[in-house]
């Protein structure tokens, strides 16, 4: 029984740092203006191969995060869509902080941003975000989404 209460937790509960990374490429694709982004995007995107993207992207559907239509288009689902947004966020205002504060340059910044954006809780976000006085862009001019 316990199992079954273990698998049914997996399902709802919030996606893994390899799941955020996908989430993350699908919504930066999708900035980047791609009309339609399909599993090779994705693999372009992150480096992998196809294969890989396809597992992943199976267990993304699954936890609904997103819809795939056979060889076709990968769609947010609105779940899918603010778990990405949220990270985005996350990921542009920690590379302000080391940017602006810790005067890292751009690439190092984004660096480590990846890093500490699954480790940091929402909460230390938006203080971070507040200390630094609601930025609006992160240090590559791109805009940093606005969190209902």
């Amino acid at each position: 029984m316990s199992g079954m209460l273990e698998c049914s937790y997996m399902r709802t509960s919030k996606p893994t740092a390899v799941k955020e990374d996908y989430l993350r490429a699908i919504f930066r694709l999708q900035e980047k203006g791609a009309e339609s982004i399909r599993l090779i995007d994705v693999a372009g995107y992150l480096g992998l191969s196809r294969s890989t993207v396809s597992e992943r992207v199976r267990e993304l559907v699954e936890q609904k995060y997103v819809t795939h239509a056979k060889y076709g288009q990968l769609t947010f689902t609105r779940r899918g869509y603010e778990a990405a947004k949220k990270l985005t966020h996350k990921h542009r205002v920690i590379e302000v902080f080391l940017h602006d504060v810790l005067h890292l340059s751009t690439s190092e910044a984004h660096i480590e941003a990846h890093q500490l954006e699954h480790a940091l809780s929402d909460k230390v976000i938006k203080k971070l975000g507040a200390f630094l006085g609601n930025p609006k862009v992160d240090p590559h001019g791109m805009r940093i989404p606005v969190l209902s």
